[in-house]
């Protein structure tokens, strides 16, 4: 049986994510929730680049995302 989308993301929990935005910025982190709207919950999350900001915890609006990519 092949797995939906959502099926992806739902294994991707309390696991570490990278994310790619819209705007060219990447992120990776810890997802511990996301909603319908592919609204994401990292914890522990970073910005990737160059003296990147560092987030206890970050929201990624889903609208915004290009990419979601498991961290192994």
């Amino acid at each position: 049986m092949a797995l939906r989308p959502f099926d992806l993301i739902h294994k991707s929990l309390n696991r570490v994510v990278t994310v790619k935005m819209k705007n060219g910025a990447s992120f990776t982190g810890r997802m511990l929730s996301y909603d319908e709207n592919l609204n994401l919950f990292l914890e522990d999350a970073r910005e990737l680049e160059v003296g990147g900001r560092e987030f206890k915890s970050l929201v990624l609006k889903g609208g915004n995302i290009v990419c979601i990519s498991p961290v192994e």
